[in-house]
């Protein structure tokens, strides 16, 4: 036959507690994936936006370097296929 033995007040308190860490932790985790889930989306949203961009001012100007300091844009040199 099994023996129950009843915990002192202490240290059902201090189980209690480490479980209660424990959960807030893990709770913690699923916010932060749920974070993680929704700044991921932004930058996906935000890398699109740059692509569009970037091809509009290819359609207007050529291929080329952009210089985010100066503003300008130095065009890459392509070789002219009917030479």
């Amino acid at each position: 036959m099994s023996q129950t033995i009843k915990l002192q007040t202490e240290e059902l308190q201090a189980i209690k507690e480490t479980q209660n860490k424990i959960t807030q932790l893990i709770y913690n985790l699923g916010q932060l994936e749920v974070q993680k889930t929704n700044i991921l989306s932004q930058l996906e949203e935000i890398q699109l936006k740059q692509n569009g961009l970037a091809k509009e001012l290819q359609e207007k100007h050529g291929e080329g370097n952009i210089n985010l300091e100066t503003g300008e844009l130095t065009l890459t040199e392509t070789a002219d296929p009917a030479e």
